[in-house]
């Protein structure tokens, strides 16, 4: 017979698995459209391959949060407490979550940060080496909080059996709340930080207001996330007793799953840009050029040719002669992040050029 304990025995966890599943699913689909649209023109990078390692992991965590919601792991612990082995299962799900959310809210952030880092190129000295420090500021507080969430015991069982914890010493659970309540904030400083960077050099462009409207958007949408980490920070403080940690971390739960699939969203757009061509009916540029690979055993075979300039400047043209019995195939590749134009500051002055990467092969024919 269920006890009456002046409030009601409600179950939370199928909306929290919704949740879950649902943005499980979406992200595959970015994911792999991401990956899609950068190996469309060879420009795989770290922040790909980031991304990537964030939805893995975010997988098993979609499983176990799946798991302990559609089991009653949400409902207020006093009620699970009648069936003890099973209260002890769901708790154990909850605390093993806790560090996978935590490992992809990390990674999400360190994924974009190297989006943006190729976005900039060699734009700004001081903007790059603060995603760096950003970056790895980021990489030690998620180290940390996945540490602290199993040290705090000398038998991490402890956490989730009762009869463990009655013989084993545990530092005050107010250490542990108040180090993830700071990692909450400082991931909600970061998405800040991430969205305002590139819009702070893209404001600075000499185009008309509605494409930076649109630019901004577009890389200031991660901003989304870090209203979801600061909703998360303050429902934190609520951990410090754990008298009832299964229904109080419905919500941070809930926030966390968000936040991660917000990141992994966000995050892939700008990565779709070669997509979105194809759809428009675009195809990459192609020209000739000696770079190029051959077949197995064959050696690459070009010349150079330096001739002078016949303007009045006297400048000095760089001719490229290629053998008549090579076939170039060339495809144009979108800068690394797909947006086909990277931004430069010259040196020496404060205008703004545009330059464009190519990735250039050819072939020999028989």
């Amino acid at each position: 017979m269920t006890p009456d304990l002046g409030y009601p025995d409600l179950d939370r966890g199928p909306n929290l698995a919704a949740t879950y599943i649902a943005g499980c699913v979406l992200t595959f689909i970015f994911v792999v459209t991401r990956l899609c649209a950068r190996f469309s023109i060879a420009g795989v990078g770290i922040d790909d391959w980031c991304m990537l390692i964030t939805w893995i992991v975010f997988l098993p965590l979609t499983i176990i949060v799946s798991l302990f919601s559609l089991s009653g792991g949400t409902r207020h612990l006093e009620y699970l407490l009648q069936d003890p082995a099973q209260t002890q299962y769901l708790v154990k799900l909850n605390w093993i979550a806790q560090p996978l959310a935590i490992f992809c809210l990390g990674s999400s952030k360190v994924a974009v940060a190297f989006l943006i880092v190729r976005l900039l190129n060699r734009a700004s000295v001081w903007r790059r080496w603060s995603l760096y420090v950003a970056s790895a500021w980021t990489v030690v507080n998620t180290v940390l909080m996945i540490v602290l969430t199993f040290v705090q015991c000398e038998d991490p069982a402890a956490l989730w059996d009762g009869s463990v914890k009655a013989k084993t010493a545990c530092w005050n659970p107010k250490v542990q709340s108040s180090f993830s309540t700071y990692g909450a904030s400082m991931h909600a400083l970061m998405d800040v930080f991430l969205a305002a960077l590139p819009i702070s050099l893209v404001w600075g462009l000499q185009t008309d207001m509605r494409k930076k409207l649109g630019l901004c958007t577009l890389l200031g949408c991660g901003s989304l996330t870090g209203i979801c980490a600061a909703v998360k920070a303050t429902k934190l403080s609520a951990l410090s007793a754990r008298s009832d940690i299964t229904w109080e971390t419905h919500s941070l739960f809930m926030w966390t799953g968000i936040e991660i699939i917000l990141s992994i969203v966000c995050g892939s757009v700008p990565a779709l840009k070669p997509i979105y061509g194809l759809c428009m009916g675009r195809r990459p540029s192609t020209f000739r050029s000696p770079r190029g690979t051959y077949g197995t055993g064959a050696k690459a075979a070009s010349r150079r040719s330096y001739a002078r300039n016949n303007g009045s400047d006297g400048e000095m043209a760089l001719g490229i002669v290629v053998p008549s019995s090579a076939v170039v195939a060339s495809r144009m590749s979108e800068d690394q992040i797909g947006l086909a134009q990277s931004i430069e500051y010259e040196k020496g002055g404060a205008g703004i050029h545009v330059t464009q990467t190519f990735d250039i092969e050819y072939r020999e024919t028989t």
